[in-house]
């Protein structure tokens, strides 16, 4: 027995010097594959701004069959907010007042166990009344691009500029004008965006020498760091608009419309050298698209900025191509008082979206555009989803018709102005949502597209 075990521990011997020898050889073994998590997340920054007495509502949205939570953290110039955190109910919507006291008011809204839609609202007090909205954005970059500043005396217009990371950003600014060339400022060379904080960059400052422009189109590219960006206006006589920028430019752009007078500016951007060749339409109900005689192949030179009057009228949208490069564009519409709302449009489309509310308050009214660029027709069901609502609401069903738009009932909507709506369609579409609220105010927000395989089939 004895011997046995000397032989074993000869053998063993040996084979921890084999292993050892092939080890040497081999090198450390290559680790497995992490398996990916069960409960996603999402993070959502929405550059909305503020000012003294100004109000903030962010919405956030559950079109799932899950209960979600949410972190929401406030930013700005100072320090951090304290974190508040939300639960989220199944096919429920929260409404959650946040700060907006400064010009560079931000907040992060972090989603977890599954996806939910986010967006903003603020409203100015009495001395600088109005409504804007938008959704915010879940993919941080390094460049933006926005079209929608004015530089008048009567207009106060600002990029904000969010950085919520553990590490400083470095950003370059560049304006573009319509007739001048680009202005470049050494204020905003270089520029630190500190880590957990958020800037407002007042286009209009003297410092930076773009003032009396009619619009302002920028481009804010970070040499370090991810942000997001977001323009917003101020106008003296009473006014507020928020455009979220876009993360780079497209050929394509669809911008929706509606809750307005009638009529629309449009405005374009274009940052390459040589200019661009480009055309706009009309999408309307019951009418085939429809070419703006002034917008037809016309050519815009490069590292500028340009405005023209399209025609309006109801629930529609103005679809810009252009034939020799990529532009960033919006599209700014009168309300019936002294407000008016803008929106940066989309280049994509998408087959379900969530449209959150623009409007809260006195005496609001809803209305809500989905459009068809594509050349088949298309059935939409758009069902409320209500804050504490215990579960999806009514439904209604809408046909839009190949190359044209459609609008949501009125009375539909008006069953809550505070719910969002869950639209499913049959077919690729675009949606947008306005709001009014008392004294003329009033805002639109551009849907928050849906990720596939997010929502079951559409009832």
């Amino acid at each position: 027995m004895r011997g046995g075990r000397g032989w074993l521990a000869i053998v063993l011997a040996a084979l921890v010097v084999v292993g050892a020898e092939a080890a040497t050889r081999l090198g450390p073994a290559t680790p497995a594959v992490a398996t990916a998590g069960t409960a996603p997340s999402t993070t959502w920054l929405c550059p909305h701004g503020g000012g003294p007495g100004w109000t903030a509502t962010i919405e956030i949205a559950n079109p799932t069959g899950a209960t979600l939570d949410a972190r929401l953290t406030s930013y700005a110039d100072g320090p951090v907010g304290k974190p508040s955190d939300v639960s989220v109910p199944p096919h429920e919507e929260v409404l959650k007042q946040v700060d907006a006291s400064s010009r560079a008011a931000s907040t992060r809204v972090d989603v977890f166990g599954g996806w939910a839609a986010v967006g903003w609202v603020v409203w100015g007090d009495a001395k600088e009344p109005g409504l804007g909205a938008e959704p915010c954005t879940s993919t941080p970059g390094s460049r933006w691009d926005v079209v929608d500043a004015v530089t008048t005396q009567s207009s106060h217009s600002f990029l904000v500029v969010m950085n919520p990371f553990s590490i400083d950003a470095v950003i370059d600014v560049t304006l573009y004008l319509a007739e001048e060339p680009p202005v470049r400022s050494n204020a905003w060379t270089d520029l630190t965006v500190p880590a957990g904080s958020a800037l407002a960059l007042p286009v209009g400052s003297q410092k930076v020498g773009a003032l009396g422009q009619s619009i302002v189109g920028a481009e804010v590219t970070a040499a370090r760091g991810r942000i997001a960006v977001a323009s917003s206006v101020v106008r003296d006589a009473g006014g507020i608009r928020s455009s979220l920028a876009v993360p780079g430019q497209a050929s394509r752009w669809v911008l929706p419309i509606t809750g307005g007078t009638g009529g629309a500016t449009l405005s374009l951007l274009v940052t390459n050298d040589t200019g661009v060749r480009f055309s706009a339409q009309v999408l309307a109900r019951g009418v085939d698209e429809s070419p703006i005689g002034d917008l037809t192949d016309v050519r815009q030179g490069g590292s500028s900025t340009t405005t023209a009057q399209v025609p309006t009228e109801g629930g529609t949208a103005v679809v810009v191509e252009s034939e020799d490069g990529t532009v960033a564009a919006g599209l700014r519409a009168a309300g019936h008082g002294g407000d008016d709302a803008a929106t940066g449009g989309t280049a994509t489309d998408a087959s379900a979206w969530v449209v959150l509310p623009t409007a809260f308050g006195l005496d609001p009214a809803a209305s809500m555009v989905l459009v068809n660029d594509g050349a088949t027709k298309v059935q939409a069901a758009v069902t409320l989803v209500h804050q504490g609502g215990g579960g999806l609401g009514d439904t209604v069903q809408v046909t839009i018709p190949a190359g044209q738009t459609a609008a949501v009932p009125a009375s539909f909507l008006a069953k809550d102005h505070t719910a969002a709506a869950v639209v499913q369609a049959t077919g690729p579409i675009v949606a947008l949502g306005a709001g009014t609220a008392g004294s003329g105010r009033y805002a639109m927000a551009l849907g928050v597209p849906v990720p596939a395989g997010t929502l079951p089939d559409a009832p």
